[in-house]
């Protein structure tokens, strides 16, 4: 007796949506890709409870008759190709036919739908995957797809969505994406009853992209094009001075279809590499139009990634285009002033990259306590200078460095060791204390400590910070609103994606209040699941220790500053660790220093 069976059709389908229907966010593609693949001129979108309970999606478009309303549900049923050559050059959002029958297997269907020269529509219910009902009724030329109940007959799909905000989050910024690619289209997105983005349709990528992203990210930008062999590019590159923490700013759109590239992706860090800090990413909206038969879409069930034919000539010359582009625009790297000591490959990469408008001002890779600087009361919060009204004379600070009561051990701090790491003495060897890693365990652990108590120290900002989001960034800050005044920020919704700061926690005193939280959404849009924290709140105060103006390699620090910082990280719960994980110092034991010189 065999034990290999043919499943049945509705156990295949459910199996196939697992592969097109992840997530909200999945659904209201494939319903968009199909709008415009039916030629319309508006799109309207509703969402309810992050897509969970419904997702409308309505178009002008062609519509259907009742024969092709009956066979869209079927699987690999489409008009978008009829032959095998046709995959070779595919030029429309969808081709697969298996959107709407994945769909269906996983929800409550409703498809209402008009060809403008039939007298009614037809209305097609489904469920599980199922048709219910074909009847007749009542609409404008045009299709409208109601999904109801995702993943109401598959529970343990259910369980792994994530929260309202963040389903939401996902959906806006897909539908913002597709925006961006077609500014001839109108697009409305409506979250229950409010109209959260309405884009109507204009005649120019600029304008667009002012509807989408806004007019800060425009007034950064500037235009790029490129004519070359088998392929054009245009879009617009971002000033090196206007950065984010991931790849989230940069769109990239193939023949008018959104993908993830990461072939163009490494082409723009290339074309970067001399303008940019470290771990910083460049922000581009780039629109390619490449031959059909060099790029393959069927790769990804969702149609997310593509191949590139002869990929590696087609990144050459978009990442030297790029780069010319920028240098046209007067963005140079200024040469050092004057020699420096030869840094190692791995102390290099960590260093801060120069603004592209100023000339660098590299310091000597070793830095002894020696030299007079005043106390940065910002980052160290330290009020004893000030009050005296003088910065601590040089002998001081070195009293202070051989002063009783130094923790861990130490007998007396060296100095900096390439303006990245602190050198100190221990009666039985020398400790290397990481700056940027220590005063990040630091600033986490003062933005936790309130918290339990409620009594967060907040300082009142004199003139509020204003901070503009797009639709997903705004639902981010809003799902960690709660957490963030719990910390001691003080946020005001201003409706448009916009929100205004009037307080901090205390520990963040002069930071860009703005600019961090913008970072630290952008990061939390980027991560797909909590990584290695405990809690949220544990997450999102790493996020913002990391972004702060904590002390970054690269940073000189005077005598007192590297005093205050080795007590501070004392002071703390877990001194040993960034709340990421890596070593805020390490200890070499002299018999390791002797073993190294041969003198055991």
């Amino acid at each position: 007796m065999g034990f290999i069976r043919v499943l049945s059709e509705l156990v295949v389908n459910k199996i196939a949506a697992g592969e097109v229907v992840e997530r909200p966010a999945s659904v209201v593609k494939e319903l968009l890709d199909n709008a415009l693949d039916a030629g319309a001129v508006s799109v309207s979108v509703a969402v309810s409870h992050g897509g969970k309970s419904l997702m409308r999606v309505s178009d002008d478009g062609c519509g259907m008759d009742e024969d092709d309303a009956r066979a869209c549900l079927v699987r690999h049923a489409t008009s978008k190709i009829s032959s095998l050559e046709d995959i070779e050059s595919i030029a429309t959002m969808g081709f697969r036919g298996e959107a709407l029958a994945s769909i269906a297997a996983v929800s409550r269907l409703t498809i209402t739908t008009r060809c403008p020269e039939s007298d009614t529509a037809v209305i097609v219910q489904a469920a599980g995957g199922e048709v219910a009902r074909i009847s007749q009724g009542v609409h404008a030329p045009g299709t409208t797809i109601e999904v109801e109940d995702l993943f109401f007959n598959t529970p343990a799909r259910r369980r792994f969505l994530k929260s309202d905000q963040a389903e939401y989050g996902a959906i806006a910024e897909m539908f913002s994406t597709l925006a961006l690619a077609r500014p001839d289209i109108g697009f409305v997105l409506h979250r229950g009853e409010t109209v959260a983005a309405d884009y109507p349709a204009c005649k120019s990528q600029r304008k667009r992209m002012v509807q989408v992203l806004g007019g800060e990210f425009v007034d950064h930008v500037h235009d790029f094009a490129l004519e070359s062999e088998g392929f054009t590019a245009q879009g617009f590159l971002g000033a090196p001075d206007f950065t984010r923490v991931n790849r989230t700013g940069q769109k990239i759109f193939i023949n008018g279809r959104p993908v993830f590239s990461p072939v163009i992706n490494n082409a723009l860090s290339r074309a970067y590499d001399e303008f940019l800090p470290a771990r910083r990413f460049p922000v581009a909206v780039l629109f390619l139009q490449i031959a059909p038969e060099c790029v393959d879409v069927n790769v990804h069930p969702a149609k997310r990634e593509v191949r590139i034919r002869n990929e590696r000539a087609f990144v050459d010359r978009l990442t030297g285009a790029m780069r010319a582009s920028l240098r046209a625009r007067g963005f140079f790297m200024q040469p050092d002033a004057e020699p420096r000591l030869e840094t190692p490959a791995v102390l290099r990469a960590a260093e801060p990259r120069a603004s592209f408008s100023a000339g660098r001002t590299d310091e000597g890779s070793w830095r002894a306590p020696f030299e007079s600087r005043c106390v940065d009361t910002a980052l160290f919060d330290d009020r004893r200078d000030i009050a005296r009204g003088h910065a601590p004379a040089p002998q001081e600070m070195l009293a202070a460095d051989n002063g009783p009561g130094l923790p861990f051990g130490m007998t007396r701090i060296l100095g900096q060791l390439h303006a990245c790491f602190l050198v100190a003495e221990a009666g039985d060897g020398l400790f290397l204390v990481d700056q940027h890693a220590a005063h990040e365990r630091v600033v986490y652990e003062e933005l936790l400590a309130g918290r339990p108590r409620g009594t967060a120290p907040v300082q009142q900002l004199l003139f509020p910070a204003i901070l503009h989001l797009g639709e997903q960034g705004a639902a981010v800050l809003q799902e960690h609103s709660g957490h963030l005044e719990a910390m001691g920020f003080g946020l005001n919704d201003l409706g448009a994606g916009s929100f205004s700061i009037d307080a901090v926690p205390a520990c963040l005193i002069d930071c860009d209040a703005a600019g961090l939280l913008t970072d630290c959404v952008h990061e939390l849009c980027e991560r797909g699941r909590q990584q290695s924290f405990d809690t949220h709140e544990q997450e999102l105060a790493a996020a913002l220790a990391c972004k702060t103006r904590t002390v970054k390699a690269g940073r000189t620090l005077d005598a007192a500053e590297q005093e205050h910082l080795v007590r501070r990280l004392a002071a703390c719960a877990n001194p040993h660790t960034c709340p990421h994980g890596r070593p805020t110092f390490i200890r070499i034991s002299r018999a390791e220093i002797e073993k190294r010189f041969m003198r055991t």
